[in-house]
């Protein structure tokens, strides 16, 4: 392994520490702790939660709590695709890192 190859397994080791705190903190979340926002020009930005809009520089509505459901599922698929990512590019590097 070469020196800069170190440099790059302790990123990916600090990116893999971060990506499973926030699985765990989504993982015991509850839907209605999520939001999406849609960041658009101007004050034409979206928001979409249990709520419904927190500012007035949003539009938005309350979403229902499968739409929910269903964000914090999508959000944690996402996140374990980064976490194999990493893995994967960690075993590239000959680290075995499970």
């Amino acid at each position: 392994m070469k020196l800069k190859d170190i440099d790059r397994v302790n990123h990916l080791i600090g990116e893999l520490a971060t990506v499973k705190e926030l699985i765990s903190v989504t993982e015991r979340s509850e839907p209605s702790d999520l939001k999406l926002y849609i960041h658009g020009p101007n004050e034409v930005s979206i928001e979409m939660s249990a709520e419904g809009a927190e500012s007035t520089h949003y539009r938005g509505f309350s979403a229902t709590p499968a739409f929910l459901a269903r964000l914090k599922a999508l959000a944690l698929e996402e996140m374990a695709t980064r976490q194999r990512a990493i893995l994967d590019e960690l075993a590239g590097l000959g680290v075995e890192a499970e």
